[in-house]
């Protein structure tokens, strides 16, 4: 596209959890083309408790008996594809956050039916009205694929460990930003991050914001990421 467009070297590599870690395998691949990098709730590789993660929500799709090895039709495993996005909210938000949001509360009683399993706190349904909103969004194969190629993408596959992977890169600076309540992306693998990009050489700043929303923050408490963004552009 870079050629197409006739762009030789961008100015910024910008990405946010998975799209980061495009931006710097990028940036690694491609040294030339890349001045500057801002990574975003993302890691130089997945580490083993978000892989696990992921993996229970791809088996959840493909225990689906309409998945049909990926030869589904027009409708496909919905059913694999809530699970799995229940568990996935699960995961990009925090605890911190719901006991704030939800507590404890129950749902009115109209909204409960006789099923003595049936949903009976906000935060249940909460999930479940994601869950109903996500199908049709996704095509099931390409959330598997996706999935699978968060967990396998490792920058220490270009060198041998993460800093001489990360040594591969050319960037003059980068923008390094976590966030205290991620346990899907920790701020111990932005730290790591931040840490191989200043070995290479790079004027790096790591920045840990205190936000309660988890790995989400990026995306709905943009007022606490805008104002380091937005130093980070202006700087020369």
């Amino acid at each position: 596209m870079l050629d197409v467009l006739g762009v030789e070297r961008v100015h910024t590599a910008v990405g946010c959890s998975m799209g980061g870690m495009t931006a710097l395998a990028f940036s690694m691949r491609y040294p030339d083309r890349v001045e500057r990098l801002v990574s975003v709730s993302s890691a130089a590789r997945a580490a083993p408790f978000a892989i696990a993660l992921r993996s229970l929500q791809r088996e959840m799709v493909r225990r689906d008996p309409a998945w049909e090895e990926g030869r589904y039709n027009s409708v496909g495993p919905v059913s694999g594809m809530k699970k799995a996005r229940q568990l996935g909210m699960i995961s990009y938000r925090s605890a911190e956050e719901w006991l704030t949001r939800f507590g404890r509360e129950r749902v009115s009683a109209e909204r409960r039916s006789n099923d003595a399993f049936c949903i009976d706190f906000e935060v249940e349904s909460y999930l479940q009205a994601h869950a109903e909103k996500f199908t049709g969004d996704f095509d099931p194969n390409c959330y598997l694929y996706l999935s699978r190629a968060m967990d396998l993408f490792d920058a220490a596959d270009y060198g041998g460990s993460v800093v001489t992977g990360v040594a591969r890169t050319d960037l003059s600076k980068a923008l390094v930003i976590g966030v205290t309540t991620d346990i899907l992306f920790p701020v111990f693998q932005q730290e790591e991050l931040a840490d191989a990009l200043s070995s290479a050489g790079c004027d790096v700043k790591f920045e840990v914001l205190p936000s309660l929303l988890g790995h989400d923050s990026f995306l709905v408490d943009m007022d606490r990421f805008r104002p380091v963004i937005g130093e980070g552009f202006s700087t020369q």
